[in-house]
């Protein structure tokens, strides 16, 4: 007896319930002139999926916050390594007064004529990297591969110094463009890790006689502008501006023969 009470009393509330939200969902109900008043279950429901779609947003962004990499300036000396082609005798030397004034080692290799295929064909570059173990690498390479039409063909020889240099960071200084490139900044600037390219291909340089190479002012120009972008790559580290007083600094360069490319 009890147990049919008890039943009945739930199938009512059930049908009570219906009613309210039919109700509820329903245009507005009016009886004899009277227009019922409805409680705001539509509302809550409707405004609800808003609300937890905006919870929901919310959430996502902080979690997409947390997630983020925090990338941070390395406040420790550092050990810098500059290397590439001809280029890169007068940007090791104003790199080095960079590395006097901030408290870093500076070494260098120049090799005339080369470009990515000699670099990474040559156990070169490894053998320097165990020699000097840098903290931050820097590779000026691209100048002679800029008549390339057909850059991709240097892609394996790209991604094999990048495979040497490991998870060294590193700077891949893109070429001073002196005329309109094949396409060898763009297969530089899609194969290097984000952060870790600058385009040096629109800047203003002078430049010397050949009318290729920046002049060793123009160089120093350019690394100043390196360095006011280190903030902003994949590995920022001290280097303040050089004062006054720090003039000529040794670059530590090796320079070596050119070979046939």
């Amino acid at each position: 007896m009890f147990r049919k009470t008890y039943i009945s009393l739930w199938l009512l509330l059930s049908v009570a319930l219906c009613a309210v939200l039919l109700v509820a969902f329903s245009d507005d109900i009016t009886i004899g002139g009277k227009t019922l008043k409805k409680a705001p279950v539509a509302d809550f429901f409707n405004g609800g999926a808003s609300a937890l779609d905006s919870l929901a947003t919310s959430d996502s962004l902080m979690i997409a916050e947390e997630l983020e990499e925090t990338v941070t300036t390395d406040s420790l000396p550092q050990s810098l390594f500059i290397f590439g082609d001809s280029m890169t005798y007068n940007l090791a030397l104003r790199l080095a007064q960079y590395a006097r004034q901030n408290g870093h080692t500076i070494h260098s290799v120049n090799w005339d004529s080369s470009n990515t295929k000699i670099w990474a064909e040559h156990d070169t570059l490894r053998y320097y990297l165990e020699k000097y173990r840098p903290t931050q690498v820097f590779i000026a390479l691209g100048s002679n591969e800029l008549y390339i039409t057909k850059p991709e063909t240097r892609l394996p020889y790209i991604k094999k110094i990048l495979e040497v240099i490991d998870t060294i960071p590193y700077v891949w200084i893109g070429p001073p463009n002196w005329k309109e490139d094949g396409g060898i900044n763009d297969l530089l600037a899609r194969t290097c890790r984000p952060g870790t390219f600058f385009r040096s291909a629109g800047m203003e340089f002078k430049r010397k006689a050949d009318k290729v190479h920046p002049t060793r002012e123009s160089s120093a120009d350019w690394v100043d502008s390196i360095i006011r972008w280190i903030p902003s790559s994949a590995h920022p580290f001290i280097a303040e501006v050089p004062g006054d007083s720090i003039k000529k600094t040794n670059p530590n360069i090796v320079f070596l023969k050119a070979l046939n490319k």
